[in-house]
């Protein structure tokens, strides 16, 4: 995790361990570092036959540094008995031809009935350095989390593999700003793929009716199911009417359902309702337990974004939605928390005035993520456009 490069001779040393796992993570060490000089040495860990290997980690890491020259070896592991082996000599032959019959098991294992296979796949094409790749990821049958995950780490590989002085720049290519976009479409979905994954604030302007329909029926549909009879709340959704916000806010605070909880705040982001600000606010406040409450604290922020410009909203209100944002952008470790906070400010920039700046020198000097930086150049970029016509 650190990636010291003074600790290469000792993890290629580990190489000559009797314990698979501690190969494997030797391996990962040293594909993390990326040092190319360890190249010859992984050759000879490959060519020794005296003991057992972990292949797939192995072949990951030889296409990683792409070695070529093994591939000869690694043809024979193209009908491995293990579909993850497939997989990962699938990604080798794909980054060194970029043909599209290697990527057949990868197709396999994306669909196949266990999730874990399936998330492993995805994680396996965000490695084959191929940003059209995601058209395969974003459709599958997984978790938005991992969906997110897997297009930042393909997005990190489609930056590192710029040149220098162009990832220094200020300019975001094409394919960065379409990764981005599908990230934000994912980050904006609470339900992590039972509401349709829009990008819910696009989708609103253009008539959102249809939107709000769905993510009004979501709401039902998991109210319903609970063992706890919420026939006040379940009343009012049934009507076309905006339902109480009082009701909907002690709901989701007193329900200990996540699946509940989920869908009232997507339903709050899709309404921006000013009242639910507290609410909102309390969401994002919770310490991150598990990826539901992670889902939960982005969509939360993001409807602070859309309902920051409200004018119901006191000086007071709008100065506490800064200070959030501000804590959000800057504290957390969850870097997706840090990425909804500035799509959050986007959005907030795109509507009207603003009379603070999220993104200064000081703000951005906290952020180590190069995915949160990138969005942040884009969103940067948005804000002044704007605020130049405010």
């Amino acid at each position: 995790m650190i990636a010291d490069r003074s600790s290469i001779p000792t993890l290629i040393n580990a190489l000559s361990s009797s314990d698979l796992r501690l190969q494997e993570a030797s391996l990962l060490a040293l594909k993390a570092i990326g040092e190319k000089r360890i190249v010859p040495d992984l050759i000879k860990y490959v060519q020794a036959s005296s003991k057992l290997k972990p292949l797939e980690i192995l072949i990951e890491t030889l296409a990683f540094f792409e070695v070529w020259e093994m591939a000869e070896i690694i043809q024979n592991y193209l009908d491995d008995p293990s579909q993850r082996v497939q997989g990962a000599a699938g990604i080798f032959f794909y980054r060194m031809t970029r043909d599209p019959q290697y990527l057949g098991a990868l197709k396999i294992n994306l669909s196949d009935e266990n999730a874990f296979l399936r998330q492993s796949a995805a994680f396996d094409l965000a490695q084959c350095n191929d940003p059209v790749l995601k058209q395969m990821i974003l459709p599958a049958s997984l978790p938005n989390n991992v969906k997110m995950a897997s297009l930042k780490q393909m997005l990190e590989n489609h930056i590192s593999a710029e040149p220098k002085n162009s990832r220094d720049s200020q300019q975001v290519d094409a394919i960065s700003k379409e990764i981005l976009l599908d990230i934000d479409r994912l980050i904006a979905n609470a339900a992590e793929g039972n509401l349709p994954p829009h990008n819910s604030s696009v989708q609103h302007n253009k008539g959102g009716s249809s939107l709000e329909s769905d993510t009004r029926s979501q709401l039902i549909t998991a109210l319903n199911s609970n063992n706890k009879h919420y026939h006040g709340l379940i009343a009012e959704l049934k009507t076309s009417r905006a339902p109480d916000s009082k009701l909907l806010t002690k709901v989701c605070l007193e329900t200990p359902d996540q699946d509940i909880r989920a869908a009232i705040v997507q339903f709050i982001y899709v309404l921006a309702c000013p009242q639910a600000v507290p609410i909102l606010q309390s969401v994002i406040g919770l310490e991150v337990a598990n990826h539901c409450q992670g889902k939960l604290r982005r969509v939360a922020i993001l409807a602070l974004g859309r309902i920051y410009s409200s004018a119901e909203l006191s000086t007071e209100s709008k100065r506490s939605i800064q200070q959030t944002l501000e804590w959000a952008y800057t504290t957390p470790d969850d870097w997706g928390l840090r990425y909804a906070a500035v799509m959050a400010y986007e959005t907030m920039g795109m509507k009207g005035p603003l009379s603070f700046n999220l993104l200064t020198d000081a703000t951005k000097a906290c952020q180590s993520n190069m995915i949160v930086m990138l969005r942040s150049s884009v969103a940067e970029s948005a804000v002044k456009t704007s605020q130049r016509v405010f």
